[in-house]
């Protein structure tokens, strides 16, 4: 059976939102360096949730750079 899709934002997304409102723009890299301060996360699995929150409308991302910055 299919996982429902959630109305507002994970868990795991409220705590990368939290990242980007006290850090302000941040590359994936930086928020999984300050996730990993609290909890063992992959940096792939950083950038699938940010590519996700993406899709969702919750973060923006520039493009503009080789570094993408949300």
């Amino acid at each position: 059976m299919a996982r429902p899709k959630s109305v507002g934002p994970t868990k795991r997304e409220l705590e990368i939102l939290q990242i980007l409102w006290q850090r302000g723009r941040c590359t994936v890299r930086e928020v999984h360096e300050e996730l990993s301060k609290t909890i063992n996360v992959g940096y792939t699995s950083v950038q699938k949730i940010m590519q996700i929150m993406f899709d969702k409308g919750l973060v923006t991302r520039d493009e503009s750079s080789l570094s993408h910055i949300y």
